[in-house]
Formats: structure tokens, C-alpha cells, sequence
């Protein structure tokens, strides 16, 4: 496995992650003697967050969105379904 694969994994699974999860996650983080000089070196955030750690901003920026749960990870195949409806299968 390589250090590329890895560091994918673990972002995929920290994408995953609920809001009290990623809290869970850090509190570990920050009580290992190793891990937590990393978690010293990252930026605090000046943010103030919601009760579910979003920014309090969060939601009016982007709005309510309704979509599939996949959405994200299927992006692409939305988009071009959609193309297809609206100009035809190209050839």
C-alpha cells in the first residue's frame, strides 16, 4: 500500500465521517502522544460553528440542498445524464 493510497483512504473516510464522529476522531487525535503534535501544527479555526460543527454561515451560503446521497461521488454520470436528456447521445 502506498503513502498516496493511504492518505486517499483516510480522507475518504474523514469525508464520511458525522459531525460528532470527525469531534470523536479529534479528541483521540489529540490525546496520542504522536498524533497530536500534528493536530498542534494545524490552523485554528477562527470560525464559530453550530451545534452539528458546521460554520453558523454554512447553510445561508450554500442553501438547503436536496439530492441524492451519492451525489458527490457521482457527479460526473449526474452531469452527463442530464446532457444526454437535454442535447441527445453524441455518436
Amino acid at each position: 500500500m502506498t503513502a498516496a493510497h493511504d492518505y486517499e483512504h483516510l480522507h475518504h473516510l474523514v469525508d464520511r465521517l458525522s459531525p460528532a464522529q470527525a469531534r470523536r476522531l479529534r479528541l483521540i487525535i489529540t490525546q496520542d502522544e504522536e498524533l497530536s503534535e500534528v493536530d498542534r501544527e494545524a490552523p485554528e479555526e477562527a470560525e464559530a460553528t453550530s451545534d452539528d460543527g458546521l460554520p453558523d454561515d454554512f447553510l445561508a451560503l450554500f442553501g438547503t440542498i436536496s439530492a441524492p446521497a451519492d451525489y458527490a461521488e457521482r457527479h460526473d454520470d449526474y452531469v452527463r445524464e442530464r446532457m444526454e436528456r437535454r442535447f441527445g447521445e453524441a455518436g
